[in-house]
């Protein structure tokens, strides 16, 4: 080995050493300035939850709903015709069915012939008790002085009271003929079924030629521009819901779709409370169970994106609390 090898690997050592010594500062530094990074983060993390994040309660358990309209005759009959098809956009006033009319129209004819019949005897027992009030002012005065005896007068005023019940009853029978009249026109008009509201159709169920009875669902329309969320939020969520707060909603129907709302109502119950059979925690084995109460949204008309809603639909809500 050479002399000068312990020198050299001595040199080689110091140099290492000062290199390693040149190099701690920087690595302290670094995590100094980590920590001071992640301390501004934590800072700024625990300040928007204290001022903002703690006054945002969400749910995922929200529903797309809409006052979704049941068409159901109101006569009965064999359909005719059925102008709106499935998934179609009808206007109100517009014709969903029509039913053949011909039973009805003959109602309407009917009745109108009842109403002149009931209307000619009136006219006949008017003229009947204007007689016999004439009869009777005629002849007053001559029972008055004698020349009439009291029994024919007294027929007479009988003949007078009776012509008057006649008039009555003949003014009752015009009545009732008229309000038949007026049903039956009103029958006929029912024959013909048209959108109450603005909307689409959907489930439609009837065909032609089938016989439709009262109250029979036909089909419904869906106003997709009137909808509205519901959300069950967890009993421990809504002590500070107020009507007016404003919502945000995620429809799931497209990822990037954020809709404004305001909270509207709180449901005067819990969920189970309207369902078919209540829960009775009186009986069996009690395990507590946290309840939800339904939470209607209104949503902010002329939204990008609104029309993209269906009732049915799931959403995530996360109504602001905040005064």
């Amino acid at each position: 080995m050479p002399d000068d090898a312990g020198f050299r690997l001595d040199a080689t050592r110091a140099k290492a050493k000062v290199r390693a010594m040149a190099q701690t500062p920087g690595r302290r530094g670094l995590m100094t300035a980590g920590g001071a990074v992640a301390l501004v983060l934590l800072a700024i993390w625990g300040g928007n939850w204290f001022f903002v994040g703690r006054h945002m309660v969400a749910t995922e358990n929200a529903y797309v709903r809409a006052d979704i309209s049941l068409i159901s005759p109101q006569v009965e009959g064999y359909v005719r015709s059925i102008p709106a098809a499935e998934n179609q956009l009808v206007h109100a006033g517009d014709v969903l069915v029509e039913i053949d009319p011909t039973d009805y129209q003959s109602r309407v004819a009917a009745a109108h012939a009842a109403l002149a019949e009931a209307e000619g005897s009136r006219a006949s027992q008017q003229a009947g008790r204007a007689l016999a009030a004439a009869d009777v002012a005629r002849y007053r005065p001559l029972a008055e002085r004698g020349l009439l005896s009291p029994a024919r007068m007294q027929q007479l005023e009988i003949q007078a009271r009776q012509a008057g019940g006649g008039a009555a009853a003949s003014q009752a029978a015009v009545e009732a003929a008229q309000a038949q009249l007026a049903q039956a026109e009103l029958d006929l008009t029912r024959t013909t079924i048209r959108a109450p509201i603005d909307g689409v159709v959907g489930d439609r169920q009837v065909q032609l030629g089938q016989l439709v009875r009262t109250g029979a669902p036909l089909m419904s329309v869906v106003p997709v521009q009137s909808v509205y969320v519901v959300a069950n939020f967890k009993e421990t969520q809504i002590e500070n819901f107020r009507p007016g707060q404003p919502v945000i909603i995620r429809a799931d129907i497209a990822h990037n779709l954020r809709l404004r709302g305001t909270l509207d109502s709180i449901a005067p119950a819990s969920g189970t409370e309207f369902s078919i059979i209540p829960t009775d925690t009186a009986t069996g084995n009690f395990t507590k169970i946290v309840q939800r109460v339904p939470v209607r949204i209104r949503i902010e008309p002329g939204q990008e994106g609104l029309q993209l809603l269906r009732p049915g639909l799931s959403a995530s809500v996360t109504v602001d609390t905040r005064e």
